[in-house]
């Protein structure tokens, strides 16, 4: 009988050790950087909809748009982390500084795009700019 317990003893003990696996910490794969000739063509692309009337399909676009704009401002905030000179980060700072004060305006407008188009197309040129 000790055998036999002895056995299965060692029998789970092996099986549960050599079921554990190592667990490891998600990086999911960096996003392509964004360009200005994408951001522009999405943004051009948003006010054609706009312009015929599908609402749809303009509102899809922002979601890009804004998915765009927050990469845009994450890559700056690293490039600020990674700065090889305080010089270098300040200009990266002022460039935020911009990127954040023309998200927010847009952030603001894009609640009713129909009637805000020409402006959120202005701010999103704005945008564009900012874009290195």
């Amino acid at each position: 009988m000790k055998r036999v317990l002895f056995a299965l003893f060692m029998l789970t003990a092996t099986i549960g050790v050599t079921s554990v696996q190592p667990v490891s910490a998600y990086t999911p794969a960096p996003a392509a950087p964004v360009t200005q000739s994408a951001f522009n063509a999405k943004v051009n692309l948003m006010d054609t909809q706009l312009g015929d009337g599908n609402i749809t399909a303009a509102q899809a676009t922002w979601e890009e748009i804004h998915t765009m704009m927050l990469s845009v401002l994450a890559t700056t905030k690293t490039s600020i982390q990674t700065a090889s000179s305080p010089a270098v980060e300040a200009s990266y700072r002022s460039i935020l500084d911009n990127q954040i004060a023309i998200y927010r305006v847009v952030w603001g407008l894009k609640p009713n795009l129909a009637a805000n188009r020409a402006a959120i197309h202005t701010k999103l040129g704005d945008f564009s700019a900012t874009i290195y």
